[in-house]
């Protein structure tokens, strides 16, 4: 199979395909990457050094040039720098004035510009859009308060083809306007701590329009996201944590699950904000939850860190229960990355763990986990670098993903990327060859298998259905019923996500 990765504005909305745009690499925040890889050990393509910091690194092709770049918001020095993904090469960098330490998002502000642009918080509380072609300031905005540490999120969330920009302050969370900065509605959150925050973008109701889901204080709020209005809030308990969305329970719902301060890991179901489950474990959990079926048992687990516990912890998502858990190096405000894909092209899922701060005796400060078991398949002695943010993208355009790694704010180690020490390409997509099934209480069957035809798909669900087609960015491209099970449709070429409404069935696939 040769898997071809069109140019996309903006982030998934499931999960990253060969790109990663924002943190946790889609605007759910599941953390995982479609696109699997072939790396087997800690082999380096190439590497920069002497920056720090705590955000992800991000994979896109920024300046229009038909290959990805890597892009990183430094916390030291205080920058935002684009290398050339295939080998690390130092293409710009832009001073942002002050400490950066949230990750930030590539998305589409200027349609009529070339290439896509970038949007980065500061310490001093102010916003930085940069042009990707060449790291220049579009516009730079001030936001309320001065300890700015939360994660952009960009989308178009209007359709009207220029993302809006989402990010939490001290006082505020904000949807600002793309092309210059200026807000279209803000929300008080005064009093909260949400210092490491990142709004998740989702339909989370299933109306076709997105929602901005979010945490401060003790409250998970979900908000229209093109007014602000909210649709509802639930009490979750002290976090400063940062929510993901995914159907947990396999009913075709949206589910949202957060980590809390006090060791709470919380589900809620997306329509109606009832409370799934909500369990104990570890510490502190304000790390991002990632999500996926990582045993491939038909349900998604959690997966999620304790910052202060040294543990990685997988829940099962229809309740919470335990089904492994892994000790690890302190990691701080990662919480251990967790970051998940098919890194070594097996069929099964690995799992990025990072460790902040100095090397604890024999211990490594990288590793790659295997998400079935809990156990580790290599590692990398970084002697006494930190690590931090991690991403997992394919930065040489090889249609393979590869591995990146940056340090913690304290040593200093610099980007690291780590391929397969034998070239190959062309891998798979996670999902492409799987048919899917459900079972229904009255026992009929329903399915998802789904035909690359000339010009378009070809979709057999076995019984009547409705099914939604989306594109690699996230955008609702066509939503169709099928009578008897089969239809045919049309479609450019492209990566579309194809779901059946109502079931828990979704494919990645490739129109060519």
């Amino acid at each position: 199979m040769i898997v071809v990765l069109l140019s996309q504005s903006f982030a998934p909305e499931d999960y990253a395909i060969g790109t990663w745009y924002m943190r946790n690499g889609s605007l759910s925040h599941s953390g995982v990457q479609a696109l699997s890889g072939a790396v087997t050990g800690p082999d380096l393509r190439c590497s920069y050094g002497g920056l720090t910091g705590e955000g992800d690194p991000l994979v896109a092709d920024i300046n229009g040039d038909g290959f990805n770049e890597i892009v990183f918001s430094s916390y030291s020095p205080a920058r935002v720098w684009a290398f050339r993904g295939s080998d690390c090469t130092l293409l710009w960098n832009t001073s942002i004035s002050t400490t950066s330490w949230g990750t930030a998002a590539i998305g589409e502000l200027l349609p009529s510009s070339s290439g896509l642009e970038i949007v980065a918080t500061a310490w001093n509380g102010n916003v930085y859009a940069l042009r990707g072609t060449d790291g220049s300031i579009i516009w730079n905005r001030s936001l309320d308060g001065s300890f700015l540490q939360s994660s952009v999120a960009i989308m178009d969330v209007d359709g009207d083809g220029a993302g809006e920009v989402f990010v939490e302050a001290t006082s505020n969370l904000y949807a600002l306007r793309g092309n210059d900065g200026s807000t279209i509605w803000s929300r008080s959150i005064t009093g909260a701590s949400h210092r490491y925050n990142s709004p998740a973008i989702y339909d989370v109701d299933g109306d076709g329009l997105y929602e901005v889901v979010a945490a401060y204080g003790s409250t998970l709020v979900v908000l229209d996201a093109q007014t602000g209005s909210l649709e509802y809030s639930v009490s979750i308990g002290s976090t400063d944590g940062s929510p993901t969305v995914a159907d947990l329970d396999g009913d075709g719902d949206a589910d949202i699950v957060i980590g809390t301060s006090s060791g709470r890991v919380v589900a809620i179901d997306g329509p109606s904000g009832t409370v799934l489950w909500n369990v104990g474990v570890g510490g502190n959990n304000r790390g991002t939850p990632s999500v996926f079926d990582i045993n491939g048992d038909g349900v998604k687990e959690v997966v999620i860190g304790d910052a202060s516990g040294n543990m990685v912890y997988a829940l099962r998502g229809t309740d919470g229960a335990t089904v492994w858990s892994y000790s690890r190096t302190y990691s701080y405000e990662q919480s251990l990355a967790r970051k998940m894909g098919d890194i070594d092209g097996d069929g099964e899922i690995e799992m990025v763990i990072t460790s902040y701060g100095s090397r604890v005796g024999s211990s490594p400060m990288f590793v790659i986990l295997n998400a079935v078991t809990g156990t580790p398949e290599w590692t990398y002695d970084v002697a006494g670098d930190g690590t931090e943010g991690a991403a997992i993208g394919d930065v040489d355009n090889d249609n393979c993903m590869e591995v990146l790694v940056v340090p913690d704010w304290t040593s200093g180690g610099g980007l690291r990327v780590f391929d397969s020490s034998t070239p190959i390409s062309d891998c798979d997509i996670i999902g492409y060859d799987d048919p899917t099934y459900y079972e229904e209480r009255s026992n009929v069957r329903t399915s998802l298998e789904v035909m690359v035809i000339p010009g378009g798909l070809k979709i057999s669900t076995l019984n009547a259905a409705w099914i939604r087609i989306y594109s690699s960015d996230g955008r609702l491209v066509r939503r169709t019923y099928t009578e008897n099970g089969d239809v045919t449709l049309s479609l450019p070429s492209g990566i579309y996500v194809v779901k059946v409404e109502g079931r828990n069935l979704q494919k990645v696939t490739v129109v060519r």
